[in-house]
């Protein structure tokens, strides 16, 4: 037998292709926008205190520049806020038969799928805050990556850790099927 006669590539019309898009994405819990809202809140005030010591020190308290960087910071801060609310709306997930995939972004979207054969490992990882509401993040590793690949915030430990054992079955069970 020829090496053709065991390896084919046939060509997939694109109309054949399933439609992701069309799936239903599971949304990360909404409690995520309050772990974003703290984030925010104590980065900003780093740099509150950050502003407060150079306006003291170089501009005096009652310049009119005192209350343009006030008024800008303020603004950036509810900026700041606002996006955390809608970036935390738009995370969602989908877990398939060979495949997970996870879209989030709000001016620009990214969708990433990896495919269960390409998975390494996953790992839970529960930050200080994300504790505090009682959240954790879900890493996909893939092979060839340094980085997590795929990282999924804002899910409860319990779903994080069904999601990580399903992953993991599908790469045993594909394992063995090759």
């Amino acid at each position: 037998m020829s090496s053709q006669d065991f390896f084919q590539n046939r060509l997939i019309p694109i109309e054949d292709l399933p439609a992701v898009e069309s799936s239903d994405f599971i949304p990360i819990d909404s409690r995520y926008a309050r772990v974003q809202y703290l984030s925010n809140s104590l980065y900003f005030l780093l740099i509150f205190v950050v502003i407060s010591i150079f306006v003291v020190v170089q501009l005096g308290f009652f310049s009119w520049i005192t209350y343009a960087i006030v008024l800008l910071w303020l603004l950036l801060y509810l900026v700041s806020l606002w996006f955390a609310r809608v970036s935390a709306t738009k995370k969602s997930y989908l877990l398939r038969w060979h495949d997970i995939s996870y879209r989030e972004g709000v001016f620009f979207r990214s969708w990433i799928t990896i495919p269960f054969s390409r998975v390494q490992h996953c790992e839970i990882i529960k930050g200080l805050i994300d504790n505090l509401f009682g959240l954790v993040e879900l890493r996909i590793f893939t092979a060839g990556g340094s980085s997590s690949d795929i990282v999924i915030p804002g899910l409860t430990p319990d779903i994080a850790f069904r999601l990580k054992e399903q992953i993991i079955s599908k790469v045993i069970d594909h394992d063995e099927e090759e």
